[in-house]
């Protein structure tokens, strides 16, 4: 049995295991990104706890939090038909949340008390990690804002070749960033500077996003550059403005 041909407008992706490997790496990217970004939110959280409760120790801190648990108990949204909870249930619900959240501002307070230095740092790590690996990300997606006005301007026939310097361009520029960015980090790395207020996590180990971001991004535009200019480039999702 032969395969049925694709159509005249159908569109045949170019080199299936690079765009398939491309594919699992960007998947890894997003892992990443987003274990990154939930520890920075979880670390500044949890020193605005321990700055917050470090010498305040109310009972009625303890007594707001259990009225807010019990109220969000009683008022849960439920499927019709379903019975909501007795208030003995919706009572020890509340006070099982109630010690659950107490328990996590003593251990945020016991972890993290007297470092707050060292969060104000790692939190600003954290946050340029996150940045370049979506902008990497970005690039996978063919999301980078981009002036269109340029494309009316030129003839249908030099589009391609018009967009494929562009991104030849882009990736030269990438490719040059690159470069000062190594320079940057085995700088950093002769100077043997630390993060303030940690032993453990040296300076150019924290600007190791910074070469790989842009060597990833230099290889992406490179390669879309190469595949607009020989027409063969995926055909653009249609993208509703957020």
């Amino acid at each position: 049995m032969t395969e049925p041909e694709p159509s005249a407008g159908a569109w045949t992706p170019t080199f299936p295991a690079i765009r398939r490997l491309d594919h699992y790496w960007y998947l890894g990217e997003r892992w990443l990104c987003g274990l990154v970004f939930l520890f920075m939110a979880l670390l500044v959280f949890g020193s605005v706890l321990s700055e917050a409760f470090t010498t305040r120790r109310e009972w009625t801190d303890v007594a707001i939090l259990f009225v807010v648990c019990l109220i969000a108990v009683r008022t849960r949204a439920v499927k019709d038909g379903e019975p909501r909870w007795s208030y003995g249930v919706a009572l020890a619900i509340a006070a099982g949340a109630t010690a659950v959240v107490i328990g996590g501002v003593f251990a945020a307070i016991w972890l993290l008390e007297g470092h707050s230095i060292m969060i104000q740092k790692l939190a600003l790590v954290m946050m340029i990690w996150v940045a370049l690996l979506g902008a990497s990300m970005a690039t996978y997606e063919r999301s980078h804002l981009s002036l269109e006005m340029g494309e009316k301007l030129w003839p249908e026939k030099l589009l391609h070749v018009v967009k494929a310097v562009a991104h030849g361009v882009t990736s030269a520029f990438c490719f040059a960033a690159l470069l000062l960015s190594i320079d940057l980090v085995v700088s950093q790395k002769d100077l043997g500077v630390r993060i303030e207020d940690t032993d453990w996590l040296a300076l150019w180990q924290a600007f190791l996003v910074v070469p790989y971001a842009f060597g990833a991004m230099a290889v992406r535009f490179l390669a879309q550059a190469v595949t607009l200019g020989t027409k063969k480039a995926e055909p653009m999702e249609e993208r509703l403005p957020t």
